[in-house]
C-alpha cells in the first residue's frame, strides 16, 4: 500500500464508524424496519389464527382441545356488542326448548329444560355478518346451516348428554345429516357456578384440558368441560373426517346453571343445503339494504 492509501486508512476508518453510529441511532422506532440486524427473527402471524376486526381488542384466537372428536374453542369469535345483540333479539319470544322425538317430531322434554328462540340469517345486519363469520370459520356455506337458535339457562336449568346428529336415514335425506355444531357463549357464568359444555367421550389433546379445577359436578367426570366465557364461541364435528359417519365422542351436555344465567347461540350446521338459494339471495339483499341505510344514516349524523 502506498503512503497515500496509508495517509487515508484512519479518515476511512473514522467514515466507517460515524455511519455505524448513525444507523444504531437511527433504529429507534423504526427498528420494525431492520429486523435481522441485531440477530432477531421476524414475528410472523400465529399460524390458525385469525383475527376479525369487531373483535381485535380483545386479541382472539383458536384453541384446539380435541381431535376425538374435532372440537376448537375460537376465544372472542362474538364482540360483547354482539353477543347481548343476540340476546335482546331473542329476549322477548322465549319458549321452552323442544327435542326431537323418537317420531322426529319436536317435543318437550326434562332431558332438556331451557327456553329458545330461533333466529332467521336476515333479521338484521348484525346477525347476518355473524352468520357470514360462521361459514367463514367452518369453510360451509350459509345456505347449509339451520336458523340460529338462541337459548337461556336459568337456575338448576340444563341439557343432558345427547347427539346433534340424526344418523339412520337422516344422511340420505335431501338436506343431509348435522355435520357440525358451532355452540356461542353470550354471558359469562361464575367458576363453579355450573352452565359448561361437557364432551364426556372427548380426548383431550393436552393434560391441562382434563383440570376440573373450579368445575361443577357435572362437568367434572370424564373427558372435557367448556367455561362459558362471553365472546367464546365453540366448533365441534359430529361427523368422523374420513367419512360422512357419525362420530360418537360427539356426545354433549350443557351442565346445570346453579347462579345466574347463561346464554348461548348454537349453529347446526348439515352436510347439504337446508335453505333454499332464494331465501340466501333475499337475505343477502335484505343485509346489503340495512347497512346501506345504516351508512347513509351515520353519513347524514355527522353533517348536523
Amino acid at each position: 500500500m502506498g503512503s497515500l492509501g496509508l495517509d487515508l486508512l484512519p479518515t476511512t476508518c473514522l467514515l466507517l464508524v460515524v455511519c455505524l453510529v448513525v444507523a444504531v441511532s437511527s433504529v429507534g422506532s423504526d427498528e420494525e424496519r431492520l429486523i435481522g440486524w441485531k440477530g432477531e427473527v421476524e414475528q410472523q402471524e400465529e399460524e390458525g389464527v385469525y383475527r376479525h376486526p369487531e373483535t381485535a381488542g380483545r386479541d382472539p384466537w383458536i384453541e384446539t382441545i380435541s381431535w376425538k372428536p374435532r372440537a376448537f374453542i375460537y376465544h372472542g369469535f362474538l364482540s360483547l356488542e354482539e353477543c347481548d345483540h343476540l340476546r335482546g333479539v331473542a329476549l322477548k319470544r322465549l319458549e321452552r326448548s323442544m327435542v326431537v322425538g323418537d317420531d322426529g317430531k319436536d317435543a318437550v322434554d326434562d332431558v332438556r329444560t331451557s327456553f329458545s328462540a330461533s333466529i332467521n340469517l336476515f333479521e338484521t345486519e348484525t346477525i347476518y355478518n355473524i352468520e357470514t363469520r360462521i361459514a367463514n370459520w367452518t369453510h360451509l356455506p350459509i345456505a347449509h346451516g339451520e336458523p340460529m337458535e338462541v337459548l337461556r339457562y336459568k337456575h338448576a336449568q340444563k341439557y343432558d348428554s345427547h347427539w346433534d346428529y340424526f344418523g339412520g336415514d337422516s344422511t340420505n335425506s335431501s338436506t343431509g345429516d348435522r355435520v357440525a355444531t358451532v355452540l356461542m357463549y353470550l354471558s359469562d357464568v361464575m367458576d363453579g357456578a355450573g352452565g359448561e359444555t361437557s364432551l364426556p367421550l372427548a380426548e383431550a389433546i393436552d393434560e391441562q384440558l382434563q383440570s376440573t379445577a373450579g368445575m361443577s359436578e357435572c362437568a367434572s367426570k370424564m373427558g372435557i368441560a367448556v367455561r362459558p366465557r362471553k365472546g367464546d364461541a365453540l366448533l365441534f364435528w359430529n361427523s368422523l373426517p374420513e367419512a360422512l359417519i357419525s362420530d360418537k365422542r360427539s356426545l354433549h351436555a350443557s351442565c346445570p346453571t346453579f347462579k345466574g344465567e347463561k346464554w348461548t347461540a348454537t349453529k347446526w350446521i348439515h352436510t347439504r343445503a337446508y335453505l333454499d338459494s332464494e331465501v340466501i339471495k333475499a337475505a343477502e339483499g335484505e343485509a346489503m339494504r340495512k347497512r346501506a341505510s345504516r351508512l347513509a344514516a351515520e353519513a347524514q349524523g355527522s353533517q348536523q
